[in-house]
């Protein structure tokens, strides 16, 4: 298993180079922005999963970033296969830095999910794995998760909030209904927004993905019962 240190170095690595590339894309011959329509992330890097490569997008007409996340957002023959509890999967970011403004979670046949809402051009990065214990980024501090196991999620390509805009401030972990017993949003730090899911059971399969317009990181851990 990785090191907290270790992934916070290799999403900070890979939001420069996504950057960088940002730039130099910009001085490029066809200056034309594209036509609208959906943005879809890069391919996943190591030490990805092919589910954690998949990015589903959806038409601005029927995403709602609002209210119980729903099982009718996507096709469901084109969202990822669940991926083995014990590999981590690594998304990079992928247009402007993004600020988080709303968390929730629903409860589905197979599954339960964890949507995290964003405002801003472009779908976020991410790097999950399960961990032994759960440690506030910044000051260090343990966080008491309930449940069997502990899913630590960073959200790359994020932001702190601009004077008067709002964004999502925690009242405290979020209650689940199914095999997520509550998820604990830390907020950002260094561009990376942190969370831990506490998954009863022990540790599940699980599937992340974004969705565009607006952006959202989607997490779907698999219920067996």
């Amino acid at each position: 298993m990785t090191t907290r240190n270790d992934a916070r170095r290799r999403l900070l690595t890979a939001a420069t180079i996504s950057a960088l590339a940002l730039g130099l894309a910009a001085c490029g011959e066809d200056p034309e922005p594209s036509p609208g329509g959906t943005t879809t992330a890069p391919p996943a890097t190591e030490p990805a999963t092919e589910p954690g490569s998949a990015t589903p997008t959806e038409d601005a007409t029927t995403a709602a970033p609002t209210g119980e996340p729903s099982g009718e957002e996507t096709d469901p023959a084109e969202l990822p296969a669940f991926g083995p509890a014990g590999t981590p999967q690594t998304s990079e970011p992928s247009g402007d830095l993004l600020l988080p403004v709303d968390l929730r979670v629903g409860d589905h046949e197979g599954y339960e999910r964890v949507v995290i809402d964003l405002a801003g051009d472009g779908v976020p990065g991410w790097q999950t794995e399960y961990v032994t214990e759960a440690i506030e980024d910044g000051r260090g501090e343990r966080v008491d998760v309930a449940g069997d196991a502990i899913l630590s999620v960073y959200v790359s390509g994020t932001r702190y909030p601009e004077e008067g805009e709002a964004h999502y401030v925690p009242q405290g972990p979020v209650d689940g209904s199914g095999v997520i017993e509550e998820v604990h949003y830390l907020g950002t730090f260094e561009g990376l927004t942190q969370l831990f899911v506490g998954v009863d059971g022990g540790p599940a399969d699980y599937r992340v993905f974004t969705l565009s317009n607006p952006a959202r990181l989607v997490i779907d851990i698999a219920d067996t019962e």
